[in-house]
């Protein structure tokens, strides 16, 4: 009879153990959601605090000049150019040009 009780008890433990172990879990959800939260809104405010860290440098003339060039290159008609068939012989070598 004795050892039911220790076996209930046992069991009575695990159960709030792993209780507590559910409920510890959840704050830790919670708490890093407002961890997540509280650092967004202070990484925000440190942006908006720092002049010119979100504002967008104008395109450099360089910049646009370089993109202009290549837009027009491959605008322009391409050149293809017909590939060259070489003879081979019956070893599979090429045959020198008559």
């Amino acid at each position: 009879m004795e050892s039911l009780y220790i076996i209930g008890v046992i069991i009575l433990g695990f159960g709030v153990m792993a209780k507590l172990l559910l409920d510890l879990g959840n704050q830790i959800d919670e708490g890093l959601i407002e961890l997540d939260e509280k650092l967004a809104l202070a990484i925000r405010s440190v942006v908006e605090k720092i002049p010119g860290l979100g504002e967008i440098e104008p395109i450099n003339p360089i910049q646009m000049a370089l993109a202009q060039l290549i837009g027009n290159m491959t605008q322009k008609e391409q050149v293809i150019i017909p590939p060259k068939i070489i003879e081979r012989d019956e070893k599979g070598l090429f045959v020198k040009e008559q």
